[in-house]
């Protein structure tokens, strides 16, 4: 069967693109709702009404209760959902519960028999924490089994996707994630990150997403196991994640635990419902308590799946506007542990550079010492510099916001080159002015004469005799409106 994956957009990692199963299409960045295959809290027929355009179900689970049904129906029809239909192999009840004494030939003619538009390969999960042999054995189990599915099932009309296993060794993650690709994977899923994010380990979530991202080619999309937390779907998103499953709408409403994009909280601890979805418009904090245990796990798990959607969108919308970097920043501030996950993205922008538009719709935003680092300063940067060539003696630096476009550049041309200066790329030619993104960019903070002295530096290390500063009063670096159009003619 056809498959394919489309990328129209993207920004950092993150891309906007079109997973084709057959005649089935799923949107990504998407977020597939787990659902239990014989009891579900929220129908799979009012998920897609929601707009949940797919979903993952447990394989283990239908094959143990509903197997004989499940293949003569399929479980489209057992779900009623005509949706994209994502299934697990049992991994989980294997991290759960042990060795459960499956074999990956049973697991995979199930999942192709009952129609799965994707399956993963019969794995074992390396959880946390994990020594390292264990950890080596759940890769070399795992990654035989998706090798031999994919041989002996790969010709059928379902998408077999790769678990990745490795853990917080980063090692081990590159090379179970090169071996499946090699293998001829079209689709890759990292697997034990639940543990590694319920106990906060946010930096070391990042280290394993790119670990894994870095040893696939970009065309390969990429499944994030278990990762249906507000909080870490951006920063996924932006390190290059295309699809996520979690029943974490229906674990936390079970426990009275309501989402929000900056967190989840209990309910009882609560005044009010900061959220405008038809379930937080029509109740309140005191009607959701006195309500009966099931009506209340029920109301809050649709509202959980209304911020959960809403949160990614929000990354397909910034991935358009090319603001996922900013998007990233501000869920950041929510919670001091994913806080330390951006200097992770800081060391690899140069791998964040690459999936980057060299031109955006939006200014920067420069907000502290991690923004001078952004890929789009990186990929500017670069350019700067074959475009710094000296072409006169002398060399005049406009600092402080002085704009030597007319008057003062026309005196000082035939004598020097004339240079501006940018917060974070330094000095440039002011013919760059229209170019993305030198005179697009809003910083928080302004020129310091240190700034001053380092272009100098620099200029003088281009050969020139002298430099001149000159310019106005010291002033903030102001935005300049930016459109994809031709450059305003001068005043």
């Amino acid at each position: 069967m056809a498959t394919s994956f489309e990328v129209k957009e993207c920004d950092l990692l993150g891309r906007l693109g079109v997973l084709s199963v057959g005649q089935r299409r799923l949107e990504t960045p998407c977020l597939l709702p787990v659902v239990h295959p014989v009891s579900q809290m929220i129908a799979p027929s009012e998920l897609l009404s929601m707009g949940f355009r797919g979903l993952m179900t447990n394989s283990y689970i239908l094959r143990s209760r509903r197997r004989e049904e499940a293949l003569r129906e399929g479980v489209h029809k057992i779900l009623s959902y005509e949706g994209f239909v994502m299934t697990d192999s049992g991994g989980y009840q294997v991290l759960e519960y042990g060795d459960l004494g499956v074999r990956y030939g049973d697991v995979a003619a199930f999942q192709s028999g009952i129609g799965s538009d994707a399956a993963v390969t019969l794995d074992r999960p390396t959880g946390y924490p994990q020594n390292r042999p264990a950890a080596e054995d759940s890769v070399d189990y795992s990654m035989r089994n998706a090798l031999k599915t994919l041989k002996e099932f790969g010709e059928g009309g379902t998408l077999w996707i790769g678990p990745v296993q490795g853990g917080l060794y980063l090692d081990l993650v590159k090379r179970s994630a090169a071996a499946l690709a090699a293998g001829g994977f079209q689709m890759l899923a990292l697997g034990s990150p639940v543990q590694v994010m319920q106990n906060y380990m946010f930096p070391d979530l990042a280290r394993m997403i790119l670990a894994t991202r870095k040893a696939v080619p970009y065309s390969v999309p990429l499944h994030l196991f278990g990762a249906g937390h507000p909080l870490t779907m951006a920063l996924a998103v932006a390190l290059g994640c295309d699809t996520f499953d979690s029943a974490s709408y229906v674990l936390f409403a079970r426990r009275g635990r309501y989402m929000s994009p900056s967190g989840v909280a209990p309910l009882e601890s609560m005044k009010s419902l900061p959220c405008s979805c038809p379930v937080c418009s029509k109740t309140s904090v005191k009607e959701l308590l006195e309500r009966g245990h099931a009506d209340r796990t029920k109301a809050l798990a649709l509202h959980n799946l209304h911020v959960l959607r809403a949160e990614v969108e929000s990354c397909k919308e910034a991935i358009s506007e090319g603001t996922l970097w900013d998007l990233v920043v501000e869920r950041s501030m929510a919670h001091p542990m994913l806080r330390k996950a951006v200097p992770v993205m800081v060391e690899n922008a140069e791998l964040l550079a690459e999936g980057t538009p060299a031109i955006k719709d939006r200014g920067l935003f420069l907000r502290d010492g991690y923004d001078l680092r952004r890929p789009e300063l990186l990929n500017s940067r670069e350019r700067l510099a074959r475009s710094l060539k000296r072409s006169a003696p002398k060399a005049a630096l406009m600092a402080h916001g002085g704009s030597p476009t007319h008057g003062v550049e026309r005196k000082l041309k035939d004598k020097a080159d004339v240079y501006k200066l940018h917060l974070a790329l330094g000095p440039y030619p002011p013919e760059l002015d229209f170019t993305y993104p030198f005179a697009q960019t809003s910083a928080a903070d302004e020129l310091r004469e240190a700034d001053v002295k380092r272009a100098v530096t620099g200029l003088r290390g281009l050969g020139y005799r002298s430099v001149k500063v000159v310019g106005g009063r010291k002033r903030p670096v102001r935005s300049r409106p930016t459109q994809r159009a031709a450059s305003p003619s001068p005043r």
